[in-house]
């Protein structure tokens, strides 16, 4: 029985698996049109389409005349640039995490929706992987020990769901994101340590946006990250609130005790 013939979004899934597994490495130029067809069982009109919004996108660059070739490295590093530039921004200016916060928001629900619907049994694997290590960190690590073993973990957690999203612009991005994510988590387990059920949670948290993808479910692993993220920022903004009281305290006592000195 013939194979039904692939999608134009199914052959647009595969030539980015195939880039993010590293078949097609950046500046590969892409397979002669006949063969990628024969090799996919797609036909030449579809799998032209599927190269045309890959190109839309900036996964590959047509030349006339010349092929189709995966983007080159130098034309995704300027990216990766800017992002470490604002790694210090993420360190050490108060508020930074809320924009930080922000684009995770914007980004990381599609991600795991999409690493739903797309992972294989070797993506799977990764983020199980992934998922014990840094839930095993999270629990183990004393609170005032500083977290930059789990909040790496935690990157490479987020990072192995990117991956099995199997979408290359996607993955460029949350490659470029590496350095300010790390930095932004190190922040906020630094703070969050200080409520001891939080660490729990968060391992939680983890596991029910893998299970989600494990079971396909995309619209629950959407929701379970998205509520994830929710989470960590209203607990930062507890932890915000509370600092900011405390200061007020502060400043107050520093002002009362003067005068009862006069006084005396």
């Amino acid at each position: 029985m013939r194979k039904p013939e692939l999608s134009t979004p199914d052959l647009t899934a595969r030539i980015e698996a195939m880039i993010i597994a590293g078949s097609l490495a950046p500046g590969d130029r892409l397979p002669a049109e006949r063969q990628l067809a024969a090799e996919m069982g797609a036909s030449r009109s579809k799998l032209r389409e599927a190269i045309k919004q890959l190109a839309s996108r900036g996964v590959v660059i047509s030349r006339q005349g010349g092929g189709t070739y995966v983007a080159a490295p130098e034309e995704v590093e300027p990216v990766r640039a800017v992002f470490q530039s604002l790694a210090p921004l993420a360190r050490n200016e108060a508020g930074y995490w809320r924009d930080v916060m922000e684009i995770r928001k914007s980004l990381e629900g599609d991600v795991a929706a999409f690493a739903a619907m797309r992972a294989d049994a070797e993506d799977i694997a990764r983020i199980s992987t992934a998922c014990d290590a840094v839930g095993k960190a999270l629990l183990a690590t004393d609170p005032q020990d500083a977290p930059l073993t789990p909040a790496k973990l935690d990157v490479r957690f987020h990072m192995a769901i990117a991956q099995a999203a199997k979408n290359a612009v996607l993955y460029q991005i949350m490659t470029g994101l590496e350095t300010l994510l790390a930095s932004s988590m190190a922040d906020s387990l630094t703070h969050l340590y200080r409520l001891r059920a939080v660490p729990a949670q968060l391992d939680a948290q983890h596991r029910r946006i893998m299970s989600a993808i494990t079971a396909g479910q995309p619209d629950d692993a959407r929701t379970a990250a998205i509520e994830h993220l929710l989470f960590v920022e209203s607990q930062l903004e507890n932890i915000e609130r509370d600092a900011a009281r405390q200061k007020r305290s502060s400043h107050a006592l520093q002002h009362i005790n003067p005068m009862k000195e006069k006084q005396s």
